[in-house]
């Protein structure tokens, strides 16, 4: 009759295990490296759905990056960095490659699609020069893959027309393009350790 409690509380404590938060990740991780912050996002998939299967189609197709700082205010972006990305699929190999469109251009090949992933936000610094070590700050990452030749008005050899790249990732498409966005914070330069690794 003694085993009935001692098996109860052990299954109760065992459940309340299994209630309690379990801590995630977040969907933005800051690393900084000198003077530029970069970000990785473990959960997020651009190479998947229609994207993927355009590029095995043998279609390339360009994604617009954008990650934006905001320190001070949530509303109000202190500074932004963008990149658009031009992305192909090699049949034979299975591999995938993926180039800047900005000068100087970078590229990368014989990747897969996480590596791939990886790759561009490896090549959207942000600048942390102005920010307080102990002022909080937040960033958001969004991504859009490019529609129509007109989407390319915010970006040319020249530099970037802020005004018409907001305007475009402000602008509801009928189309639906694929897109995402990913936001992370408060972070301190205080926290990240000298290593550059994520706080």
């Amino acid at each position: 009759m003694a085993r009935w409690p001692i098996a109860w509380v052990c299954g109760t404590c065992l459940t309340a295990g299994l209630l309690l938060p379990v801590e995630q990740p977040p969907p933005l991780r800051p690393r900084l490296q000198v003077e530029e912050l970069f970000v990785s996002a473990p959960d997020l998939h651009v190479i998947e759905g229609r994207i993927a299967e355009k590029l095995k189609n043998g279609t390339a197709v360009a994604i617009d990056y954008h990650l934006a700082l905001f320190a001070g205010s949530r509303t109000v972006a202190r500074r932004r960095t963008f990149e658009r990305f031009s992305f192909s699929y090699d049949l034979w190999e299975e591999n995938y490659t993926v180039s800047t469109l900005r000068k100087p251009r970078s590229a990368a090949s014989r990747m897969t699609a996480r590596e791939a992933e990886r790759w561009c936000l490896d090549h959207l610094p942000m600048l942390s020069t102005g920010l307080g070590r102990d002022e909080e700050f937040w960033l958001r990452l969004e991504i859009r893959a490019a529609q129509t030749k007109s989407d390319a008005d915010w970006l040319s050899d020249d530099g970037l027309n802020l005004g018409r790249l907001i305007d475009a990732l402000g602008r509801v498409d009928e189309r639906k393009p694929d897109q995402w966005v990913r936001e992370a914070g408060p972070f301190r330069l205080r926290d990240f350790p000298a290593s550059g690794r994520t706080p």
